[in-house]
């Protein structure tokens, strides 16, 4: 794991929640997508929460992208937090990002 990056998980009614943070690069990517392969258990959804990311390197988005197995984790079981989602997230993935008007989170489906 790179020096700048850490995560953190937690269960929550059948849900997994990852919180990663700091330098987001190829070294992350694979760090994560390690962490999701071994830590979903098919059951649930899980949440990434991208608001803690210092910087995010192209080459680590397409590696996540790239590596994520989705017979393992299906992308419609992936929802990513907040407007660094949007770099994030794989093709029928959802990111869950605050509205400009702030009153209410809304969800978009990676795509639209």
């Amino acid at each position: 794991m790179g020096v700048n990056f850490q995560m953190s998980l937690k269960r929550n009614k059948g849900n997994l929640h990852v919180n990663p943070k700091g330098n987001f690069d190829g070294s992350s990517a694979c760090e994560l997508v390690n962490l999701l392969h071994e830590q979903f258990d098919g059951k649930g959804c899980v949440f990434i929460n991208t608001e803690n990311f210092h910087e995010i390197c192209p080459f680590g988005c397409s590696t996540f992208q790239c590596r994520l197995n989705q017979n393992r984790v299906p992308a419609d079981r992936l929802f990513f937090r907040g407007k660094n989602g949007f770099k994030l997230a794989p093709e029928g993935s959802k990111v869950i990002a605050p509205p400009l008007n702030r009153s209410r989170k809304k969800l978009f489906l990676k795509g639209e």
